[in-house]
């Protein structure tokens, strides 16, 4: 399936050396119903559109998440409604869209079982399947979704000085795979203390403040996107 529009670009496939894997110290979301987060994009200093998530219910000890992409950058308009489970660990259990690509439609549909996810796609009158085995604790970042990686991040308890090897999944291209993350010194962003997190193989600078992300940046500046206050 082509992917729709890589801003956030975790579909990479990457052959280098990765550091000794170490898991991440890991606590339960506590999220509150009505929970509702803004982030900004911004290329090259102009502001191109949004993503936006809200909890909306929990199905037993899981929480419903809604959310919305709004992004119009040179010739390409997206418009992505999702909407999305996940456990208190963040792990994963549904996750669906319908998009529009230049009023084009596209849909993801994807079911998570222990080790793998069943996912079904269509763009236009295509389809597509597809089985695709996850290692325990993958997590859902899919592309253009900030959201999902502002929860994952809530869950981690980070170390100055610690390097991570992270399981992903990424529907759009459907990928599972593995990014490496750093955690650097403390730096003042936005007006807040945050831990600066290298994701290596994305080319990503993350700050994250008390568990929250702040800002998110391509390591050439040319991409920003911050939580809109």
């Amino acid at each position: 399936m082509r992917k729709i529009l890589v801003l956030l670009v975790i579909s990479i496939v990457f052959s280098g050396c990765i550091s000794e894997e170490k898991e991440t110290k890991t606590k339960e979301l506590d999220l509150e119903i009505g929970e509702e987060y803004t982030y900004e994009f911004y290329s090259n200093g102009s502001y191109i559109g949004y993503n936006k998530y809200k909890v909306v219910g929990k199905e037993g000890e899981n929480y419903l998440i809604e959310s919305e992409v709004n992004i119009s950058q040179a010739n390409i308009d997206l418009k992505i409604d999702a909407k999305y489970t996940i456990t208190k660990e963040c792990m994963p259990v549904h996750y669906e869209f319908v998009a529009y690509v230049n009023n084009e439609k596209q849909t993801v549909s994807c079911e998570f079982k222990e080790g793998s996810v069943h996912e079904v796609a269509t763009k236009g009158e295509q389809r597509f399947e597809k089985d695709i085995k996850l290692e325990e604790g993958t997590y859902l970042i899919d592309n253009n979704m900030i959201g999902q990686m502002a929860l994952m991040l809530r869950t981690m308890e980070l170390k100055i000085g610690d390097s991570y090897v992270i399981p992903m999944f990424a529907a759009q291209p459907m990928k599972a795979l593995k990014i490496e993350m750093k955690v650097g010194e403390i730096e003042k962003i936005e007006g807040y203390d945050c831990y600066k997190l290298d994701f290596i193989e994305l080319g990503y600078y993350i700050y994250v403040s008390d568990g929250e992300l702040i800002k998110m940046e391509t390591k050439d500046k040319t991409l920003i996107i911050v939580l809109k206050r």
